[in-house]
């Protein structure tokens, strides 16, 4: 094979797997560091009765994640009573208009002022506010374990938030990890026993595999098979199947949020010179020279990439977020997220 042919395989595979830019030295000092942070990440109580909010959080950053709201856009399947407005009307504690008593209508409901006044009785009508399933989908493939620090911390820290904002506003939160496959699956749940359950679910959470983010939605659907709103918190390098598995879950009427997550190493690469580009899910290495041109070449690939996704979710009404572990996380979630129409 040529060096320029290896190089537009390279390119054009359109990040098939992760491609991590490091020379030999550098990459040794990643490792050592991505080990001590997985050390410190492991001390947290695996235990449900052990776990507490601020595992992941402490007791101010939780008070302000209590001012956000998941929005729910298709309430057609929405379920019981939770803190959705819908069109349908019904009893909670939003008041909506008046309407004529009728016999069998629940008494504590009659405006009893109104009454005196004008010797009628007139029942409050309320807003019927409705439950939404929240199920989160979390990376775990090998590629996840990359970058300082590991954007499996972050993604876990954005999916601890997004589904303590779910448990908050009276939701049901669920999910699972994904990497070839679906993995250790949560089951629905809502209050508090819900929250120690997310966080004993998410910091067992470690990286393995390939990504196969297809198949996983796939089996997703059978698992969770009814709607809601699905937050997927990836890198996305899985050009074979994001599409796709974006697609089913959106023409199975999911409302998706995707959290695109990655490292600032992977998307600014530096004209290092020789250098080792290694596949860490597929477990292969190719060597070339990294100069300038290349690394302009590779930008354009890469943001050709990032154009079709945005392309992909605007056409599917899908909210489509992508940062990097570099941006502060309280940033990212107290800021950032508020860019979509899923939260508020």
């Amino acid at each position: 094979m040529s060096f320029e042919s290896g190089v537009r395989g390279v390119l054009y595979e359109r990040w098939r797997k992760i491609l991590r830019f490091a020379q030999d030295d550098k990459r040794q000092r990643a490792q050592n560091n991505q080990t001590a942070d997985a050390q410190q990440f492991a001390t947290v109580a695996p235990e449900t009765r052990n776990l507490k909010p601020e595992t992941f959080f402490d007791a101010e950053f939780l008070k302000k994640l209590e001012r956000l709201r998941l929005i729910a856009k298709r309430l057609s399947w929405a379920n019981a009573k939770g803190e959705h407005p819908s069109s349908r009307r019904g009893f909670s504690l939003e008041f909506s208009d008046y309407r004529r008593y009728q016999q069998g209508d629940d008494l504590r409901y009659v405006d009893w002022n109104i009454y005196r006044r004008l010797d009628r009785l007139l029942l409050k009508v309320f807003t019927a506010d409705e439950e939404m399933n929240v199920y989160l989908l979390v990376d775990t493939s090998r590629s996840m374990a990359e970058g300082t620090p590991p954007k499996i911390d972050y993604a876990k820290k954005v999916a601890a938030a997004l589904g303590y904002i779910g448990l908050k506003n009276l939701d049901r939160v669920g999910g699972a990890a994904f990497s070839s496959a679906l993995q250790a699956p949560l089951t629905l749940g809502r209050g508090r026993k819900q929250v120690l359950s997310l966080f004993s679910f998410l910091s067992k959470l470690s990286c393995h595999g390939e990504t196969n983010l297809r198949s996983a939605a796939h089996s997703f659907t059978n698992l969770f098979p009814h709607p809601g709103l699905v937050v997927i918190v990836s890198d996305l390098f899985d050009p074979a199947g994001w599409r796709a598995a974006l697609e089913e879950l959106a023409i199975k009427k999911y409302q998706l949020l995707v959290i695109h997550i990655l490292d600032d190493q992977e998307i600014n690469p530096k004209p290092w010179g020789d250098v080792a580009l290694n596949d860490v899910e597929g477990r292969r290495e190719r060597r070339l020279f990294l100069d300038v041109d290349l690394v302009r070449r590779f930008q354009q690939e890469l943001t050709d990439y990032f154009t079709e996704i945005e392309t992909v979710c605007s056409g599917r009404r899908i909210d489509y977020l992508r940062t990097t572990t570099q941006i502060p996380f309280d940033e990212f979630v107290l800021q950032t997220l508020r860019q979509v129409s899923s939260v508020t």
